[in-house]
């Protein structure tokens, strides 16, 4: 998509700066066309350029004027060439990060921070100099190097976000005159590349709001191909991991397809990652995809595979698939009847005896449940066959645990209207994820998640207490992996449900054997925090390839690291946290400072502090040559934070498998 450029000179210089980003123009190698060319006065030797091109041109003699001019243009970016006039606040608030600035100076990355020259010397900010001053400032001070940068303007005098810098080596009898003579030809090839590539970068947006959200703002932030991201909702910490600029609309759902839309249009968004489950159930993919907007993601009809539990069920039996025994139902007076007249007998005799079966030539596996219990504990789950953020499977012992937790469905709304009685398997769980192209398919990692809320996979289930990444699990069983995945793909196409996105399987092994616990149609999160990371691809290619169906002819690079992601949650969580909201969290500096990731979920900034707004409010994630070097990395961080009051909850043993 072309950008929109308007570019702000005066009578200060001759207008060189304003001829390198027409020529970059003109030879198409900046993708941009010049809306207009804006002077402080009609005595601005670069308009005769204007003139020359036939560009148009506007006199803004006030500054106060500025912004209603700049509004009508539609701009992507307004560069400053030689502008003397004040930017008012105003302005800088209507185009965050798209105002451009030259400063004759090495402006530093953070406010503390200081830039090197070439030599390894500490390079002169010139904050608060015009150019001849500070030009003549690198005389003064026998600074070996002069230098300028570009910069996005920001209501901080004299810094915003670096775009790049020019070098200039200082010579023995240099004038201002001299120097900067040099540094201009610099400066001028300067602005044409950075222009380049803010013309060619993508504007993407990613939705989801916690932290698997993070993860991809994080991983999207490193492409050269990005030039800044928007997130919807996004929350206050996904910016610290990105120099990108960072949006949030906070106050929109992921279901807010008609709102999203807006955004994509007004933003000029080039590509959007639907990563939650929600919106892939509400057909946001879909309405993007009639208004041939890129979206990476599946539609809502290859989704159902998540969003619709009996329908996935059903789906698995067709394609001989491998998973547990279940029944499904429809009203809460039919399983409850169900289990009572199964009652009179052994229920889970009774009830494998007309579940649907497995493909496991129709026997039932061993029953059990235990991800972690070395005893019977769970012989049957009730699960919401609806979205219920994680939380909507619940296991029973007995006929009497399982009529509690039908009736329990009724909290869930319309998603547990119909519902499932499963058979629980005892056997190690993992999570598998694909990327499919709708026809062809690439593994890019594994996980292993923790849903209890507590140690000893004790308490009630969660949407996920932390993860490993790489669980020794996997080594024996990817050729079963590779299989089921190839059965989904292709019976999903043949459904006339070509599946384009992330597919996550999320398994079993009883025995030797793998089950299909269940499939979801995004990243999981918190296995996106460890899984994502490891891959190597930049995102916008690999997003690319999979919109093109071009996954064959790519390879996935995913390097051999181990994750560890710890949730750092709200006391009362997943049941009640409603007292611990808005209190501070304490110590994110410290923690940060220890080298490891930190991807915000529940967590909002209120004036200068971060406080909680969910249940699950931070992910930690460690990494390491093996699981022990990445949990010790996390947990010496999680050590550092806290939540006022005490009420910080966690797990200890994530990883312990």
């Amino acid at each position: 998509m072309m950008c929109r450029l308007a570019i702000l000179i005066s009578n200060k210089g001759t207008g060189t700066n304003l001829q390198a980003i027409i020529d970059g123009a003109k030879n198409k190698k900046i993708n941009a066309k010049i809306a207009a060319v804006i002077s402080d006065t009609p005595a601005s030797l670069g308009l005769q350029r204007a003139k020359k091109y036939n560009l148009p041109i506007k006199i803004v003699s006030k500054k106060e004027q500025l912004l209603r001019i700049l509004k009508k243009l539609n701009l992507d970016y307004v560069c400053l060439a030689g502008w003397k006039q004040i930017v008012l606040d105003e302005v800088i608030d209507a185009f965050p990060d798209r105002i451009l600035n030259l400063h004759p100076g090495l402006i530093p990355d953070q406010f503390d921070g200081e830039v090197k020259n070439p030599d390894g010397s500490k390079g002169l900010w010139n904050r608060g100099k015009l150019t001849d001053l500070a030009i003549g400032n690198f005389i003064d001070t026998k600074a070996t190097y002069a230098g300028s940068s570009i910069h996005f303007l920001t209501h901080q005098f004299d810094f915003g976000p670096v775009l790049g810098r020019a070098f200039e080596k200082v010579k023995k009898g240099d004038t201002i005159e001299s120097l900067y003579s040099r540094l201009k030809v610099k400066e001028n090839k300067l602005y044409a590349e950075v222009l380049v590539k803010l013309s060619t970068q993508k504007t993407v947006l990613v939705i989801d709001g916690g932290g698997r959200g993070a993860a991809l703002v994080d991983k999207y932030g490193k492409s050269e191909k990005v030039k800044r991201i928007l997130a919807v909702p996004g929350n206050d910490m996904m910016q610290i991991n990105t120099k990108k600029p960072v949006t949030t609309f906070p106050n929109l759902k992921t279901t807010s397809v008609k709102e999203i839309i807006e955004i994509c249009q007004k933003e000029k968004v080039d590509l959007v990652d639907v990563a939650q489950d929600n919106a892939v159930a509400s057909g946001l993919v879909n309405e993007l995809r009639k208004l041939k907007i890129q979206t990476f993601g599946p539609t809502k009809e290859a989704g159902q595979v998540e969003w619709d539990k009996a329908w996935a069920r059903d789906f698995m039996k067709k394609y001989n698939i491998p998973h547990p025994q279940y029944h499904v139902f429809s009203t809460e007076k039919e399983g409850i009847d169900f289990v009572k007249n199964e009652s009179t007998h052994d229920l889970t005799v009774g009830v494998s005896s007309r579940l649907r079966t497995s493909s496991d030539n129709g026997k039932p596996a061993t029953l059990q449940s235990g991800f972690s219990s070395d005893k019977p504990t769970t012989t049957w789950f009730v699960k919401a066959a609806g979205l219920a953020e994680g939380k909507g499977v619940i296991p029973a012992a007995n006929a009497a645990e399982t009529v509690e937790a039908i009736k329990s469905l009724k909290n869930f709304g319309d998603s547990g209207k119909t519902y499932l009685l499963e058979q629980a398997l005892a056997g190690e769980e993992f999570s598998a994820f694909a990327i499919c192209d709708g026809v062809n398919f690439k593994i890019t990692g594994f996980a292993q998640d923790h849903k209890r809320v507590n140690d000893g996979d004790k308490g009630p289930n969660t949407g996920g207490m932390g993860c490993v990444s790489n669980p020794l699990i996997i080594l024996n069983i990817k050729n079963q992996i590779l299989n089921i995945l190839k059965k989904a793909v292709e019976g999903l196409t043949k459904e006339k449900r070509p599946y384009k996105g992330v597919l996550y399987l999320g398994g079993i092994v009883v025995g030797k054997k793998v089950f299909v616990i269940e499939f979801n149609a995004r990243w999981g999160d918190p296995e996106a925090e460890v899984v994502i990371p490891s891959i190597q691809n930049d995102f916008v290619d690999l997003a690319d390839i999979v919109i093109n169906q071009k996954l064959n002819t790519f390879k996935i690079k995913v390097d051999k690291k181990v994750r560890v992601a710890v949730a750092l949650t709200a006391k009362g969580y997943p049941v009640d946290y409603s007292k611990v909201k808005g209190k501070k969290i304490l110590g994110l500096d410290k923690a940060l400072k220890t080298g490891i990731k930190i991807y915000g979920a529940g967590i909002k900034r209120v004036n200068e502090a971060f406080v909680v707004n969910g249940g699950r409010v931070l992910f930690l994630v460690g990494e390491g040559n093996n699981v022990k070097e990445a949990r010790d990395k996390a947990y010496k961080a999680i050590g550092l934070i806290s939540i006022e009051g005490n009420n910080l909850h966690y797990r200890k043993d994530i990883g312990w498998r």
